[in-house]
């Protein structure tokens, strides 16, 4: 935990908040570096299920912290650097995440804002959300793997057209195209992530981190592959003792009660 960013646990569920809401949570390279750590953190904390990721005060993230992106000193190396040493290690840790990760977007989502979203596996948004990939108003493309991720949840035609004209998405429109799984009232937005989350967390965590490690190597390899990763991914889980709990429970009609190993 870090002054920008606050980090907390509530039963199997790990919250990390970006907290610079006087610049709407606008994020430097110290912050995304300490979003990644807390990322990884996660995997062996021997208790988290589910992660969420959010902002504090009423927004998510506006972008990138230009006034600290910017200065007399930036050139195209500095920036690349900034990149590749600050801003892509978070956005690799969410990918390669062992558990499940849940964008809370309460307000703006933009620039690289907009996708660290992406990058979740899970958009949970309020009303008053917003998602842009403004990067085409200051003359850039995307750089935080909107190029890569957005065609994959909305399709190439409305990427592109998104990414062209830096248009911004509300919330609706956001859960009709596929950026969000859901709508919740901005009041009770926070209660109602927190259950979500919850939900989440109570299911079998050897199948959790199956599903998402199959998902997300498929979105990389042929049919084939994906079936003989899935089988393999099986073969794992059936193997532990968790295994058979869920068929057990299912015919003794009771809770299952999930190990994790």
């Amino acid at each position: 935990m870090t002054d920008t960013l606050l980090v907390d646990r509530a039963g199997a569920v790990t919250t990390i908040t970006i907290n610079r809401p006087a610049i709407r949570n606008a994020v430097d390279g110290a912050t995304m570096l300490a979003v990644r750590d807390a990322i990884e953190a996660c995997a062996g904390d021997g208790a988290t299920r589910a992660i969420v990721l959010t902002g504090a005060g009423g927004a998510f993230c506006s972008g990138a912290d230009l006034n600290m992106a910017v200065g007399p000193n930036t050139s195209p190396d500095s920036a690349w650097r900034a990149l590749t040493d600050a801003y892509h290690p978070a956005l690799l840790a969410i990918h390669n995440s062992r558990w499940p990760v849940i964008a809370a977007v309460d307000g703006v989502a933009a620039g690289i804002g907009c996708d660290l979203a992406l990058a979740c596996d899970i958009r949970l948004v309020s009303a008053r959300a917003q998602f842009a990939e403004l990067f085409i108003r200051v003359g850039l493309i995307p750089d935080g793997g909107g190029t890569w991720m957005l065609p994959r949840l909305i399709g190439m035609g409305r990427a592109l057209e998104l990414m062209y004209t830096g248009a911004s998405v509300p919330a609706e429109e956001a859960r009709a195209i596929g950026l969000a799984s859901h709508v919740f009232p901005t009041e009770q937005f926070a209660s109602e992530v927190a259950a979500y989350a919850a939900r989440l967390a109570a299911q079998a965590p050897l199948a959790l981190t199956r599903i998402r490690r199959a998902v997300r190597t498929a979105q990389e390899s042929t049919f084939a592959d994906a079936l003989a990763h899935e089988a393999e991914l099986q073969r794992e889980i059936l193997g532990s003792a968790d295994g058979f709990e869920g068929f057990r429970a299912f015919l003794e009609k009771r809770k299952p009660v999930w190990r994790g190993e």
